[in-house]
């Protein structure tokens, strides 16, 4: 699924969010993937506005931003009322 949502980014120049583990520390990662190979993959890092690389095997998930977005606006609503 991971593989899915990196090519979908590469392919379709969209914004995904990833969840990436470096260490003992995870973190939460908007980015368009650049290029992508077996092993490595080339971001723009969106909150940053930096070039990044990120192993693929540390990338714990990978989802599409706006789905994301729309999940959080459901809870929002949901709590709201």
């Amino acid at each position: 699924m991971v593989n899915q949502s990196l090519k979908y980014s590469l392919v379709n120049h969209k914004v995904i969010t990833i969840m990436y583990m470096k260490g003992l520390e995870i973190t939460q990662r908007r980015i368009q993937v650049l290029k992508m190979d077996n092993e490595i993959i080339k971001t723009l890092d969106i909150d940053k506005g930096q070039l990044r690389t990120f192993k693929i095997e540390n990338i714990l998930s990978a989802m599409d931003t706006k789905l994301i977005d729309s999940n959080e606006e459901i809870r929002g609503n949901y709590h709201a009322n």
